[in-house]
């Protein structure tokens, strides 16, 4: 019985460990990994407040009518409305009229580096027809190619006619400008 009883103590101790004690203290060793994760996620997020802090800092250092024109240059998102409205108003100082706008489905990312670091930058191709005289089509390209919001010409294609005057019942020569373009945005 004398040896009995400390067998007993120490197998019931083996039983105690293997059954209890070893399985708690995984998972209590998982769990401090598990905490070790979250300080250094805590860590890097304090990092990256910082950062922001500074960079929102930088911003506003900028004049607000720079801002606007860099937002205008790679807006957030795409407004097709307001860019018809711009290259319309391009050609109208030109008295041309922009027709037969149409979107093209495939859009396509485009990684690339701004500032520092990885953006993706979103592209949208579209079509319009102007009809003008050369002088004046060169002199809307260009200041298309001028405006402040980033715009491709991808392809041009003309044709020339002859229109009759309904008034003067004369005929001109006229040529219609098929053009496409690419722009971007910030996504």
């Amino acid at each position: 019985m004398r040896f009995l009883l400390p067998i007993l103590f120490v197998l019931s101790a083996a039983g105690l460990f293997v059954w209890y004690i070893n399985p708690t203290y995984q998972s209590i060793k998982e769990l401090g990994i598990q905490a070790g994760q979250y300080n250094a996620a805590l860590t890097q997020s304090s990092e990256v407040k910082q950062v922001r802090d500074q960079l929102l800092a930088r911003r506003n250092t900028f004049a607000a009518d720079d801002i606007r024109r860099l937002e205008r240059l790679l807006p957030n998102n795409i407004d097709n409305i307001r860019l018809i409205i711009d290259i319309n108003d391009i050609a109208a100082r030109y008295h041309l009229q922009v027709t037969d706008v149409s979107f093209t489905s495939d859009q396509e990312n485009v990684q690339g580096t701004l500032a520092g670091g990885n953006s993706t930058l979103g592209t949208l191709g579209f079509s319009f027809t102007v009809s003008a005289g050369y002088e004046d089509f060169l002199a809307f390209l260009n200041d298309l190619q001028r405006s402040l919001r980033l715009i491709d010409v991808t392809y041009v294609k003309f044709t020339t006619g002859t229109t009759a005057g309904a008034l003067t019942g004369t005929s001109a020569q006229t040529t219609k400008y098929n053009v496409q373009v690419k722009t971007f945005w910030l996504k």
